[in-house]
């Protein structure tokens, strides 16, 4: 392989894994039945094998909820929708501070909703 096709990591890429991991691992310990997922840098939370949160940098965490709740949740200051490239996602929001008081309450929603939902098939490869 040449060197130019060799990624390096981003300098503290390692670390801010190292401290996703441990933010998504403090916060499955306050929700029965999650685990600590390898998704999304290691800090992904989920149940039953489905993502239903995921921690990313500054200390802002990624929850899944319907629609209708993540509209609510619009008006308040501490949140936003997620956007991932140019897609934004529809049921999911970003929560600026992991920390606060009502992450845990939003945390244990998206835990029933997602635990609520089908089980998705696997997608056959070369297909959208």
């Amino acid at each position: 392989m040449s060197k130019s096709m060799v990624k390096k990591a981003a300098p503290g890429a390692a670390q801010r894994t190292t401290d996703r991991q441990a933010a998504a691992t403090a916060l499955a310990a306050k929700l029965p039945g999650s685990s600590v997922g390898t998704e999304f840098g290691g800090g992904s939370l989920t149940i039953d094998g489905k993502i239903f949160a995921f921690t990313s940098k500054n200390d802002h965490i990624a929850i899944k909820l319907p629609v209708d709740r993540i509209e609510a949740l619009l008006g308040t200051a501490d949140a936003e929708r997620l956007t991932m490239g140019k897609r934004t996602m529809r049921e999911w929001i970003v929560i600026s501070d992991a920390g606060s008081p009502g992450t845990l309450r939003l945390l244990r929603e998206a835990l029933r909703f997602v635990q609520s939902l089908p089980a998705s098939k696997p997608k056959k490869k070369g297909t959208r």
